[in-house]
């Protein structure tokens, strides 16, 4: 084929090039794997080029690294070459691709041998020409490049079996004969080209020859397979036998290998109209394609199960006719859900046989005659059967009559609930569409001009009607309908329940609803009312009272569909009303103002989530007080201890902040009293975690509510003591607003000695040091820990004694009392290692580390910083990363590993500025400094400790900048700048007076956005 008028001709079959304009483009391994993949079709969403690319160990930011490699080759060709898709990227449709003709090949070829032109023969050898015996060949290998290498090598074969077929069809068996002795003797397993090399040697007077090739094909298969020979092969024996070596049509040239030589009728295709408007549900599609892959190895039953209006009969159909090949012998389709009574199995059995060639004189009367003589028909056929809307009352023995029985064929079941008797193969739930998905399915029902002028609103009717097709679908007729109306009106309306559009969709639920028992119906209404984004198995049975009550009920839930599970990474499955049922269940409730339910569910998760609470690696706030003690903090339970290990608690709360959250949210206007509790047991695992900034929000919330009670509300004053100092250790350790976070720790501690909470006091003197120390007021910082020490006099608590010891080596070592400070942190490992208090047990590991490192005890520093990055993988918390890289980095500059400093330095200043630690982000600063002039690098070291003084200075950590102008002065000197590096002293010591003075104050902190 002549491309010399394409501006852009790619080819990847037989090796990977690109010209642009004429001109080759020089191409990176990755970037030929790209191109390859997107010829090749292996997928065009960023996932699949991942995998496709990286397998299944993509590297960090790998969507990242596809959108710069797509990015690169744009730069590389000025022609359009690769355009962005909805979550991807394709060729442009201007590109030449050898890929593309080979199937332009391919299909003329096969529309030419169905008209019998011997042209067809040229058109099979172009295309085959274009596929060498190995493909893809400079790919980088992956299993997605393995699986796409042996379905091309199929594609080649499938390619010869139909030329060859064709050449002896049209009388040209003399030009393939060759071919065809290479082929099977690279393939002499391969029943379908020995049968052709049978009828090509017979059709050009070899007859001898065919009958040997035969011969030795039979003896193969029976010495090394065991195995006789395919009807295909034998019929095409006989017919050498018999003299009858007249080809076959060449109009049927195309039909199955191994098809059966009976002569048979049309194949029935009985399945519906397939919806115009189908979008979405690739997955749920590649799931049924997936199954019907499997159907050589025997027959295969595919469930589909969902609400109703979530277009599950849709899906089936659609795969239906997507699955034509491969089911040639036909597609029979079953209403069942058409009768209330259900299918009429022998009627069905009767329809059935009729479609697939039986004479309605020889149907059998007797229904298991017709299923014994259905089970024939379809043995050796390739069949798909689709059984639609079947109901759960339909006895199981009648349609097991109608599945198939045998290898070839497979059978959709669709149905509103799971069917116990059904023994399925694959299992599809059918729920909600994508939101890209929903969006596209208004952009086709509205066009695409309404779509994009009111895009928000769009998005609000998807939310509010769930993403639910078929609710979509009557939405949009109704927008047609009105194209005056806003869609966001037409959202505000279906949001309030203050719209028609749901009646058909809750007609059909209210009889899903009808098969529930009334404890299960209670418990819905109950769930629905607490308008949880998700929620555990254990709330419904708090709800009902009865632990093995919430399970039925969950089950029963399940079975219908009414929830669906929610999995994430780290969480153990909870589950979550789908939006459409929770409207309707809402929409017959009474009692939508009843909080007596909320209350019970924070009740219990207050009792289930102490022993978590004990168990947490992030300890410092005490949990909170009993609710019907007051005046006195819960008292430990070891069972509760025992009952729970690390790894439980950090899933229980990954698991359970978010109903904490909300609960407290919808509960704080009646009951503060649970809801600061609630906020204070969650805080450990909100400390440094993603969902922090919304975990604060509710303080502020509840905050807000306990700062309006009663002046003599003791409750609620100690509610705010212990939101207090929940708030300054969120802002002292993750906002490095140490000014703000010290005055409310400090009024927190005072509050809470008052009110007789002597470890929560404790912990808000440690956070008002940490406060105190990071402004550089040392006396401020060793008067809150002795106050903390007094607190706990008589306190047997070895967490906050360990966070104690730890805030004591922090002030030695912030003023270079190195063997104090190595004393007073090996207390605190002493102290914290039995406890469950991982965060502060590395802590203090990693501060020892670095006063070995001072001391010049590198070993020691060095063994210590790898047991803190054993730990870090234990736990699997980034959060401390930075800190612990930094670490890393200073004892790579003391042993003076420069290189290994410079790449320590930038990636622990990398994963401060993800985490938004300025603090860290600027001292990884300072060390690179170091690495580079250990590297001779002295202008890049300069740079990185002017901006290292800038930032440090900014957050009011004076000590620090100190140390950085004291590097700078030294670093300054050795350049043979005498004055500037006397000025940098002079700089130094000014800082050095103002920390001991009680620190400037500080300028606004630096804004840290995260690496893209």
């Amino acid at each position: 084929m002549d491309s010399s008028g394409d501006r852009v001709v790619l080819t990847v079959l037989a090796g990977v090039t690109l010209q642009c304009d004429g001109a080759p483009v020089a191409l990176s391994s990755l970037e030929r794997a790209l191109l390859a993949g997107l010829a090749v079709g292996a997928g065009s969403s960023s996932d699949t080029l991942v995998r496709w690319l990286y397998d299944d160990a993509p590297p960090t930011s790998a969507r990242n690294r596809v959108q710069a490699l797509v990015s690169g080759l744009r730069r590389k060709c000025d022609a359009p070459l690769v355009r962005t898709a909805a979550d991807g990227y394709l060729l442009d449709d201007d590109v030449t691709t050898d890929v593309g003709r080979l199937r332009a090949c391919r299909d003329r070829a096969r529309a030419r041998a169905q008209r019998s032109e011997v042209g067809c023969l040229d058109d099979f050898r172009a295309a085959l020409d274009l596929v060498p015996e190995e493909v893809l060949l400079d790919v980088r290998p992956t299993s997605a490049v393995e699986l796409e290498r042996t379905r091309l090598a199929a594609e080649r074969l499938g390619l010869w079996e139909e030329h060859v077929a064709a050449a002896v069809a049209l009388g040209r068996a003399d030009t393939v004969v060759a071919d065809l002795a290479l082929l099977t003797a690279l393939h002499p397993f391969h029943e379908g080209l020995l049968a052709h090399s049978v009828l090509a040697l017979a059709s050009v007077g070899r007859r001898e020859q065919a009958l040997r090739v035969y011969r030795e094909a039979f003896e193969r298969l029976d010495v090394e397979l065991g195995v006789e020979p395919s009807d295909l092969l034998r019929s095409a024996h006989a017919r050498v036998l018999e003299g009858d070596v007249v080809p076959v049509r060449a109009s049927d040239v195309t039909t199955v290998p191994g098809a059966d030589a009976l002569r048979r009728p049309t194949a029935p295709r009985t399945l519906p109209r397939r919806s115009p408007g189908f979008v979405g549900r690739t997955h749920e599609l590649e799931a049924v394609l997936d199954a019907a892959r499997q159907v050589d190895d025997g027959p295969v039953v595919v469930h589909l199960t969902g609400l109703p209006g979530m277009g599950k009969s849709t899906l089936a159909v659609e795969a239906g006719h997507r699955l034509r090949d491969r089911f040639p012998d036909g597609s029979l389709h079953l209403d069942a859900g058409r009768t209330p009574t259900g299918p009429d199995t022998g009627a069905a059995l009767g329809t059935f046989l009729r479609l697939l060639g039986t004479h309605p004189e020889a149907v059998p009367a007797d229904v298991a005659e017709r299923a014994a003589l259905y089970r024939s028909l379809l043995h050796e056929r390739r069949v798909l059967v689709v059984l639609d809307d079947v109901g759960a009352d339909v006895a199981a023995p009648a349609l097991l009559d109608l599945l198939p029985a045998s290898a070839g064929s497979m059978a959709l079941v669709v149905s509103r609930r799971d069917l116990p008797w059904l023994d399925a193969d694959v299992r599809v739930p059918v729920g909600s569409l994508s939101a890209g998905a929903a969006r596209e399915l208004l952009v086709r029902e509205l066009g695409t001009e309404r779509v994009e002028r009111d895009q928000a609103d769009a998005d609000r009717l998807v939310v509010a009607l769930g993403a639910a097709p078929l609710a979509l679908r009557l939405a949009a007729g109704r927008a047609r309908q009105r194209p005056d109306v806003a869609l966001g009106r037409l959202a505000d309306r279906l949001s309030t329940g203050d719209d028609g559009t749901m009646a058909s969709i809750a007609a059909s639920l209210a009889e899903v609803w009808e098969q529930l028992p009334e404890e299960v119906q209670e418990a819905a209404h109950r769930v629905a009312r607490l308008r949880l984004p998700a929620f555990s198995a254990w709330v419904l049975g708090a709800l009902l009272g009865d632990d093995h009550a919430g399970e039925r009920a969950i089950d029963a839930l399940s079975a219908l569909h009414l929830v669906e599970p929610v999995r994430h990474l780290g969480q153990a499955t909870q589950f979550r009303l789908h939006s459409v049922v929770a409207r309707f269940l809402r929409g017959a409730d009474t009692h939508d103002d009843d909080t007596s339910p909320a209350e019970r569910v924070a009740e219990l998760l207050l009792e289930r989530g102490r022993p978590a609470h004990r168990a947490h690696p992030t300890q410092l706030v005490p949990e909170p007080p009993d609710p019907a003690r007051p005046g006195a903090p819960a008292a430990a339970s070891q069972q509760g201890m025992q009952a729970w290990d690390r790894t439980s608690a950090v899933r229980f709360f990954a698991t359970e902040n978010a109903t904490a959250r909300a609960l407290a949210s919808s509960l704080a206007p009646r009951r503060p009293d649970l809801a600061w509790r609630l906020l204070v047991l969650v805080a450990p695992a909100h400390h440094g975690a993603p969902a922090e900034e919304d975990w604060v929000a509710c303080l502020d919330l509840v905050g807000g509510v306990l700062e309006g009670a009663a002046s003599d509300d003791v409750d609620a004053a100690t509610g705010r003591a212990y939101l207090d100092l929940c708030r300054a250790w969120h802002l002292q350790a993750r906002a490095s607003s140490s000014e703000q976070a010290g005055r409310l720790a400090e009024s927190a501690a005072a509050r809470l000695v008052d009110a007789g909470h002597a470890q929560a006091a404790a912990a808000a003197q440690v956070v008002a040091a940490s406060a105190a120390l990071a402004l550089g007021r040392r006396d401020a910082a060793v008067a809150a820990l002795d106050a903390a020490t007094g607190a706990l006099d008589g306190v047997h608590d070895p967490v906050l004694a360990g966070w104690v010891a730890n805030g004591r080596g922090t002030v030695h070592n912030d003023y270079d009392e190195n063997e104090a400070a190595a004393v007073a942190f090996a207390q605190a490992r002493a102290l914290l290692e039995p406890t469950a208090a991982r965060a502060g047990y590395r802590q203090a590991t990693l501060e020892l580390s670095r006063s070995y490192r001072r001391l010049g005890v590198l070993g020691e520093a060095q063994k210590l910083i790898l047991e803190v990055v054993g730990l870090l993988e234990d736990d699997g918390d980034d959060y401390d990363r930075g800190y612990v890289l930094d670490a890393q980095a200073e004892v790579a500059v003391a042993l003076g590993r420069g290189a290994d400093g410079v790449e320590l330095a930038r990636s622990a200043r990398a994963w401060a500025v993800r985490s938004r630690d300025a603090f860290v982000a600027a001292r990884a600063r300072r060390t690179l400094a170091g690495a580079l002039r250990l590297e001779g690098r002295a202008a890049e070291a300069e740079a990185e400790l002017r901006l290292a003084v800038t930032e440090l200075t900014a957050l009011g950590r004076q000590l620090s900048a100190a140390a950085a102008w004291r590097a700078l002065a030294v670093l300054l000197d050795e350049a043979g700048r005498s004055e500037e590096a006397a000025e940098a002293l002079r700089l130094e010591r000014e800082a050095s007076a103002a920390a001991q003075a009680g620190g400037a104050p500080p300028g606004a902190s630096p804004v840290l956005t995260p690496p893209t």
